[in-house]
């Protein structure tokens, strides 16, 4: 499978046990990339997740949060470049995103996948090569 590229969004979502569906297909969403070894992410989208989860209300405790962020690392976060944040300015330029997606959608281009797994751009639109996928809106990998 190609690889995907999961954002802050989805992290927490998988988190948020009070989110319901949206927890449920996270969840299902990241155990099929594990399963499929076809996870990515970036240091950045780890960064947010710490912060906002900790922050949260409730707060996910910090040891959790660190446990989360240790299991990512072996997906090899990317590490945003200059290369990364001059593609991140295009796509702020050329669609007018919030630049926490931009940045986003220029490491998932630059991670190399196709997809990003995201909860708050509409699922199915294309901005730079990449193809927005929302984890409710479509079925999640199998191996």
């Amino acid at each position: 499978m190609t690889p995907v590229f999961v954002d802050t969004s989805v992290l927490l979502a998988a988190e948020n046990r009070a989110a319901g569906a949206a927890h449920a297909a996270a969840l299902a969403w990241l155990d099929g990339l594990w399963r499929t070894r076809s996870g990515r992410t970036g240091c950045q989208a780890l960064v947010e997740f710490y912060e906002r989860s900790t922050s949260a209300c409730p707060p996910l405790p910090q040891g959790d949060a660190r446990a989360a962020i240790r299991r990512y690392q072996s997906w090899n976060p990317w590490k945003t470049d200059a290369a990364t944040l001059e593609t991140a300015w295009a796509i702020e330029a050329r669609h007018q995103l919030p630049w926490g997606d931009c940045l986003a959608l220029a490491c998932a281009q630059h991670s190399g996948c196709e997809q990003l797994l995201h909860t708050q751009l509409p699922h199915g639109a294309q901005y730079a090569g990449v193809q927005i996928v929302h984890p409710a809106l479509q079925a999640p990998p199998v191996s």
